[in-house]
């Protein structure tokens, strides 16, 4: 009879509660262009050679590896009137980072072959890691984004 009590006590003091809260979706998760931009600025150029190095660790071909940098910078968000003849016309609105990577000797001279792109898209998951050396041994990857000429006024 006590047990009986002691249930009806409880069964009355629920009946008041208002219902435990539905849990909250999960959030989506980050694309990768916005995780770079959620870091202060100075993190953002080690973020991306974190990406390049994972990317590197996934794909042995790319080589060669980046076993030191010697310069990691932002390009930033490549604009709409980006040059069309620029390694850069392909990845519009996306973030890009530019990595060389090489010995950290000052009489040494950067490489195009360890000159790295990270491009991160909007919405993208993966970067897309592209090798800056190009035909002759010249570098593809100008540190300042190539812009389109305007067009001419009409008189």
């Amino acid at each position: 009879m006590r047990l009986l009590a002691i249930a009806a006590v409880l069964a009355l003091a629920a009946c008041g509660q208002p219902a435990a809260p539905e849990p909250e979706a999960p959030a989506a998760p980050l694309s990768l262009m916005e995780q770079a931009q959620a870091l202060p600025a100075a993190n953002q150029p080690v973020f991306a050679w974190q990406t390049l190095t994972a990317y590197q660790g996934a794909h042995p071909e790319s080589l060669p590896a980046c076993a030191s940098i010697r310069r990691a910078e932002a390009v930033g968000i490549i604009p709409d009137d980006v040059a069309p003849d620029s390694f850069y016309a392909a990845h519009k609105s996306a973030l890009v980072f530019s990595l060389q990577c090489g010995a950290q000797l000052t009489t040494a001279r950067d490489d195009p072959r360890e000159h790295w792109l990270v491009v991160m898209a909007p919405g993208a998951m993966e970067a897309v890691v592209l090798n800056c050396a190009g035909a002759g041994g010249l570098d593809q990857c100008p540190r300042f984004i190539p812009r389109a000429a305007p067009a001419p006024a009409a008189p």
